[in-house]
């Protein structure tokens, strides 16, 4: 079809070089390939409005544009500007060196279609969807024969939708396979199943995303192993993204950087704010991040490079970007996102997004998005450094917090950055500000910034200083030093450093090994209500640790951290029922709470409650087609070992009425493998044994993709 391009389209093409031109000899990096995305939120749908797409889409758009992608930014796709998406994607993906299609908005599946909706689509019956609806498999058509580049389709579609109630109509999306070409398809969450939108900034998957593309060295699979790694915990296992495809050409998104201190304002080589923050936003495509910078730091030597920018980025603003097809076009990056009466209603509340053990009741973490002027009320507290990088585990914050992987790096680093500028001995602030260049993994930045927290004995940045030496974030594992920095905290009265120094004694890390010490520890931290330290506790009786075995004591632990909602606790008391010990029998009860763990994320119980459903005992009858999803949940979720039951239950013909399925079988015996779980060698030799060698070969690069696409 041909291409109907508006007068106005073509009078500024030829500024658009010339913009281009000017903008990259300002840009900090140059990148030789032709980069190239199409981002697309769908949000005003009549159906059911959605608040986050486009915030999530322009959080995308803007992410990519700072990494050198020629971005297009489409809000709210009506069904007679489909053709015209089409027709974009045609003249502005095919030929780029990397090709990115992004889509957050509502979508389905029919008989196995994936079918994403324009937001005018009519919904009176299951055909006028289908039929309003844009075929995902007619854009990937477009660009799977593209000889050029590779091609990343992004789909943060699998919202929550009322339309399949309606006969046909699938939650979730399918899981399909690109085909011919250097096709990646990426999926928000698993086939079938539905992702969060999320009440807050934006998605947990988009926030991923975006966290993701920012970090420098890391290639196309690389970056969604990482994004698969912190939406899972982010959600705790609730959702787990998916690609599909592969892909031959190595392609990194942020060329790798050594970090090292950025150089202080008066060139002395000291670490200061101004030089920090500048690192990111650099390459931002709004001027308003350049205005702001000139005004928060007016003698910093940055600044007039700042006050350039500015200008160069204004007068670019409106042409960058710029598409106007048909019923087509784009929106400027930096435009404000427009929202309907409906929509913006809809997004009235900011929900704190929280996973976890220390996540707390809704009800608790919903806020208005716009707080009463009440003197000294929590508005003269509360900043938007707050309400992005808050920490659920901070004693000391002014709102409920967000959860590591839920945090919105690209963004927090401004508010957290400008908050600090204006008040910069605030120890709150200086503490999230260094949360944030943690989760943006710049170990050496984050140090710095939790340590002028500490000096002002800001517990929760002690914690976190200790937990970076035991674990080895961007320095040698340092278990003493660890154990001091918690030792600080925990005189403070932080309940996470008490509980983290019992278990230094517990496991001999940087103290020598004291079990009856820790013991004391657990039970301080416990006596304050601390979940975290009353399920330790519960386990050290049920191993006799430090104590005397008890597992009557043990399960009145866990019931005690269960009713807090502590999600191992809940799992531990539900084994405690099916096996007796500390209570009497109760299969079916402990069940029921292996299940609330499961649908609360913990990753274990879906596997102890696959195996009771496999065999069936007493009350519960057995469910192999249950158990076998409940084991592929507990693998994805990150416990190795339901690897291994896969492969025993497909061996043996546990899911299929005896039928044993030994392609998959060794597939998941050469996973358990690879995760070196015990006795997995002989399960695999035995299964490998009866197949040929060809087969054996196949499967075992099978295996080789989805490691390299979803890591170990």
């Amino acid at each position: 079809m041909a291409q109907n391009i508006s007068p106005f389209r073509l009078k500024w093409t030829f500024l658009i070089p010339l913009v281009a031109l000017f903008l990259a000899a300002f840009s900090s990096v140059a990148y030789a390939e032709r980069r190239a995305a199409i981002v697309v939120g769908n949000g005003e749908y009549e159906f059911a409005p959605l608040a986050n797409p486009k915030n999530d889409s322009k959080l995308i758009a803007a992410t990519l544009t700072e990494l050198g992608f020629d971005v297009l930014l489409f809000y709210d796709v009506r069904k007679e500007a489909v053709v015209d998406l089409e027709s974009a994607i045609r003249t502005h993906l095919l030929g780029a060196d990397m090709a990115i299609l992004y889509y957050a908005g509502h979508a389905l599946q029919h008989e196995g279609r994936n079918l994403l909706l324009p937001v005018d689509v009519r919904t009176g019956s299951a055909k006028e969807v289908i039929d309003d609806a844009i075929a995902l498999n007619s854009l990937i058509d477009i660009v799977k024969d593209d000889p050029v580049g590779v091609k990343l389709v992004i789909l943060d579609a699998c919202r929550n939708n009322p339309l399949t109630a309606q006969k046909g109509l699938e939650e979730g999306l399918a899981n399909i396979e690109a085909g011919a070409g250097q096709v990646l398809i990426a999926f928000a969450t698993g086939a079938g199943e539905v992702a969060y939108d999320g009440t807050g900034v934006n998605s947990p998957y988009s926030s991923a995303l975006a966290n993701a593309l920012q970090q420098p060295g890391l290639d196309v699979y690389d970056t969604f192993r990482t994004v698969r790694g912190d939406v899972r915990l982010a959600t705790n296992g609730s959702q787990i993204p998916w690609i599909t495809g592969s892909i031959e050409t190595r392609f990194v998104f942020r060329p790798g950087e050594v970090q090292s201190a950025p150089e202080g304002s008066a060139g002395n080589g000291e670490l200061t704010l101004d030089r920090v923050l500048w690192h990111f936003i650099q390459d931002s495509p709004d001027p308003t991040d350049f205005e702001r910078f000139v005004k928060a730091f007016p003698k910093s030597q940055l600044a007039a490079e700042a006050l350039e920018r500015s200008k160069l980025q204004f007068a670019a603003l409106h042409e960058r970007g710029l598409f106007v097809t048909g019923a087509l076009a784009a929106t400027p990056i930096s435009t404000e996102a427009p929202l309907s009466a409906k929509t913006a209603a809809a997004g009235e509340e900011f929900v704190f997004q929280q996973a976890g053990e220390r996540a707390v009741s809704e009800t608790f973490r919903i806020w208005p998005r716009e707080m009463p002027a009440t003197v000294s009320g929590m508005k003269t507290l509360v900043t938007d450094c707050d309400l992005y990088a808050a920490d659920p585990n901070d004693p000391q914050r002014v709102v409920p917090g967000v959860t590591n992987g839920l945090v919105n790096v690209r963004d927090g680093l401004r508010a957290c950055g400008f908050a600090l500028a204006a008040n910069p001995t605030n120890a709150r602030l200086q503490y999230q500000f260094g949360r944030i260049l943690e989760i943006a993994r710049r170990y050496d930045w984050a140090e710095h910034f939790y340590e002028l927290a500490g000096e002002q004995q800001y517990s929760a940045a002690l914690v976190n200083l200790g937990y970076m030496a035991r674990v080895g974030l961007g320095r040698e594992v340092d278990y003493r030093r660890a154990f001091d920095l918690y030792m600080k905290a925990a005189s403070l009265g932080n309940l996470r450093a008490r509980t983290n120094v019992g278990s230094a004694y517990i496991r001999g890390q940087g103290v020598p090994k004291i079990p009856e010490e820790g013991i004391l520890w657990y039970k301080l931290a416990a006596s304050s209500g601390w979940s975290n330290a009353i399920n330790a506790l519960g386990d050290s009786f049920r191993r006799g640790t430090g104590v005397k075995k008890d597992d009557v004591e043990a399960t009145r632990l866990y019931s005690a951290a269960a009713d807090a909602g502590q999600i191992d606790a809940i799992n531990n008391l539900g084994r405690a029922y099916v096996s007796g010990l500390g209570v009497p029998k109760d299969i079916k009860r402990g069940l029921d709470l292996m299940l609330r763990a499961t649908e609360m994320g913990n990753q274990y119980a879906p596997l102890y409650a696959g195996r009771l459903l496999l065999k069936g005992d007493g009350k519960v009858s057995r469910d192999t087609k249950r158990a076998l999803s409940l084991f592929e949940l507990s693998a994805r979720r990150g416990f190795e070992d339901a690897y291994l039951e896969l492969a025993k239950g497909y061996a043996q013909g546990s899911f299929a009425r005896g039928k044993p399925d030994l392609r998959r079988a060794y597939f998941n015996a050469v996973l358990a493998t690879r995760f070196k779980v015990e006795g997995t060698e002989q399960t695999r030799t035995s299964i490998g044994e009866k197949l040929d060698d060809a087969t054996r070969k196949a499967v075992e690069g099978e295996v080789e993709l989805f490691v390299q696409q979803n890591g170990l």
